[in-house]
């Protein structure tokens, strides 16, 4: 095997800048190893702590339990069940939390006093005990407007946020958002085929409205300017690819006031989740928040308690973007009495030229109900 000195004199001087690029990212690769740590492949379940005191009047807070996976493990992660949550004040308060469902724990809302401050306080079945540190309650300001800017070719629509805070207080910034989108079945069903008979729809399964939740992290922060504010955040993209622009599509944003480290804490978290992937992305790290098990310090623990007021906004768009992508189309045409021996859905009825007998045009039960996509066919109540 030639050694580096004879490979650069074999190949000339003159390709000497190119080579040793192509030798720095082969001598790179070889010094690449799987980032392993026992935190996520060692059998030991570490308690995950999702939540915040929302002091917002007639606002109930929620915290999720859940505990971590290896990473070689699928599905949802494990609820922390049956344990129990207070909230604590530092001048004495005490209000316990609720399990309304696995590992979901609501509080009602409090009457939460500005000058003091507040920690998670928490007693699981195994016999740990946690606490956050002491956080002060941030008010977060109102959000301004929240806008959308088709792309010119028409391709998707981008959701941007404005927001100050007149005080220059706030300085850091976190969202999160909640899409929804109506769309309709690729094929009208009016009809359907009940007890031997053919009656008019009591339940319309062409019109459906689906639901998701953001997963990525939002940050923003004004800190390098002279006054608070931000403008044209951006918060999610929209391709008009995905279906939602096609008939309208609503989101709901909601902003929250970060400390500091709260705010550092939520820009480690993104990287370490959003980041990696490449030679050059950034590496892993343990990413630890403000909560900490007393009586077991070797159980690590994630996840970030805070206080604060909360703001939220809802845009609709109705710019009737992109074209659904189908291939449904008629399967059969059938009389009433062969209806019962068929597994597809009445997509329309007509009488043929010269004859007194109704057909029915039969189509694909996914072709026509609307719910085998994912969404309902109840329409949410802020819809308008």
């Amino acid at each position: 095997m030639y050694s580096m000195i004879q490979f650069l004199k074999l190949y000339g001087m003159k390709q000497k800048p190119n080579l040793l690029f192509l030798l720095l990212l082969l001598f790179t690769e070889s010094c690449i190893e799987p980032f392993t740590p026992p935190e996520i492949t060692g059998a030991r379940q570490y308690l995950v702590v999702d939540g915040f005191l929302n002091t917002s009047p007639n606002q109930e807070s929620q915290f999720r339990l859940t505990r971590t996976q290896t990473i070689a493990e699928t599905g949802q992660p494990m609820p922390e069940s049956r344990a129990r949550l207070f909230v604590e004040g530092d001048a004495g308060s005490r209000f316990t939390l609720s399990e309304t469902a696995n590992g979901l724990y609501i509080l009602p809302p409090i009457a939460a006093k500005d000058n003091e401050k507040y920690r998670i306080h928490i007693l699981t079945q195994d016999g740990n005990e946690y606490y956050s540190s002491y956080e002060p309650i941030i008010r977060t300001p109102a959000i301004d407007s929240l806008t959308y800017e088709v792309r010119e070719d028409r391709s998707g629509v981008q959701i941007n946020i404005n927001t100050h805070d007149p005080r220059n207080a706030t300085r850091f910034y976190r969202w999160n958002f909640e899409e929804t989108w109506q769309y309709y079945s690729d094929m009208y069903s009016p009809v359907e085929y009940i007890n031997g008979a053919v009656v008019g729809r009591l339940q319309d399964i062409s019109t459906c409205w689906s639901f998701a939740k953001s997963s990525r992290i939002v940050l923003g922060t004004s800190v390098k300017l002279s006054q608070d504010i931000i403008k044209d955040q951006p918060i999610t993209y929209v391709a008009a690819a995905t279906g939602k622009l096609k008939v309208k599509y609503s989101v709901l944003v909601r902003q929250y006031g970060l400390s500091q480290e709260e705010y550092e804490y939520w820009t480690t978290l993104a990287k370490t989740t959003e980041g990696t992937g490449t030679l050059f992305d950034p590496q892993p790290s343990q990413v630890r928040g403000n909560i900490m098990c007393v009586s077991d310090p070797s159980a690590l623990v994630f996840g970030y308690f805070s206080a604060s007021t909360q703001q939220e906004e809802r845009l609709f768009v109705a710019e009737s973007l992109g074209r659904y992508a189908t291939s449904c189309a008629p399967v059969d045409t059938l009389s009433l009495g062969e209806l019962a021996e068929s597994f597809d859905k009445i997509s329309e009825e007509y009488i043929p030229t010269g004859s007194t007998q109704t057909l029915y045009v039969m189509a694909f039960e996914s072709c026509v109900d609307c719910r085998l996509r994912g969404g309902t066919t109840v329409r949410p109540p802020f819809w308008r």
